[in-house]
């Protein structure tokens, strides 16, 4: 079976001067689908349901900039062929380049409408904005943001306010006096607790990367060594192969390359069935953020081990050790350790107790 990126989608969409990437459109797709379920996970344990969203949006930002730091930070071997070689006519756009042309609206460090991301850096950015999103500081940066966008909330609040007083004027009713918009909080001071939701985010984020990875298909990336077969692989045209595979000579244009973006595809849709499973049936058996952990270990195993297949490897500057092998590795081991040591002395026993603790309790009817 031979998979061709260019009879799914057309690369590009364009409005006007505005360009609309099929990637984005994914990404954006596989982000809100995965909400979705949050939410529903999250109303089923009587849990609000608002913080999904709330949450999502703390996440994004922050996450943006993690994907490109990681990328920036360990660039991979396709961006740095060039490095160290006089002889070379490829630019070495390694992690120096990188900040030296910063503000380079092409390939620099800001250019993120570019590509460039990585999940890595994705999840631990994403990770430290859904963290403060559940924080005691909350509040406190809510209210900073409050009064930097204020002088561009009060003119449009006026002129909703000038709409509104002439609508009840003509039905004569009574116009109340503008007042500037205030920071009223509505988030407890003292955060919620974030357990439950990281628990919530361990059964979504595969669903979310199960969709995610087909972005990578249209964009002709996240593909391995070639098969050796005629029936099973993807193809990949030759301006987006790195390395020796970019030879035509030697790697014909009917080569076909493993599909890593497929396998993982595949395991994280494998994922959030069995971690959907654990959560809304056994939930009882884990203590509150157990669920996560059992997240971040099987990812860590099953892209430890496609690292092997793949091609565009970005190596820890100055080294052949694979960064994402490394990354895998330590995420591997500290979740493993983690979840060992919640565990001692058979607290487990009492994780049902646990998440009474954590999860509003249900309303009394009268």
């Amino acid at each position: 079976m031979s998979f061709e990126a260019e009879h799914i989608l057309l690369q590009n969409t364009f409005l006007g001067d505005l360009q609309i990437r099929y990637y984005g459109i994914i990404i954006v797709f596989a982000m809100i689908v995965a909400a979705y379920v949050a939410s529903r996970l999250a109303s089923s344990r009587r849990m609000n349901p608002d913080h999904v969203w709330g949450g999502l949006t703390w996440a994004i930002f922050p996450g943006i900039i993690g994907a490109r730091l990681w990328f920036i930070l360990f660039p991979p071997i396709g961006l740095t062929a060039g490095c160290g070689d006089p002889n070379s006519t490829a630019v070495c756009m390694d992690t120096a380049w990188f900040f030296q042309n910063f503000f380079n609206t092409t390939n620099g460090a800001i250019a993120v409408w570019n590509g460039g991301l990585h999940l890595f850096g994705a999840v631990i950015g994403g990770g430290l904005g859904a963290w403060l999103y559940t924080s005691r500081f909350h509040n406190p940066i809510s209210r900073v943001f409050h009064y930097i966008f204020l002088p561009i909330a009060i003119p449009l609040t006026f002129i909703g306010w000038v709409i509104e007083a002439a609508y009840n004027r003509v039905r004569g009713e009574e116009v109340e006096p503008y007042s500037i918009p205030k920071f009223e909080p509505e988030f407890p001071d003292e955060g919620i607790p974030m357990l439950p939701w990281l628990d919530i985010a361990g059964v979504v984020l595969p669903l979310a990367q199960a969709i995610g990875r087909w972005a990578n298909y249209i964009n002709q990336e996240l593909y391995g060594v070639p098969t050796g077969s005629t029936f099973w692989g993807i193809s990949i045209d030759a301006s987006k192969r790195v390395g020796e595979y970019s030879s035509l000579v030697e790697y014909p244009a009917d080569t076909l390359f493993h599909p890593i973006f497929l396998y993982e595809s595949l395991w994280n849709a494998a994922a959030f069935v069995v971690l959907y499973i654990l959560y809304t049936r056994h939930k009882n058996r884990f203590l509150p953020g157990d669920i996560f952990l059992i997240y971040v270990m099987q990812y860590s195993v099953v892209r430890f081990l496609l690292e092997f297949l793949r091609i565009e490897i970005a190596y820890i500057p100055g080294t052949m050790i694979n960064s994402s092998q490394v990354g895998t590795v330590i995420a591997f081991v500290v979740a493993l350790g983690v979840y060992i040591w919640r565990g001692r002395d058979g607290r487990r026993a009492n994780a049902a107790a646990e998440h009474q603790k954590l999860e509003p309790t249900p309303v009394q009817e009268h």
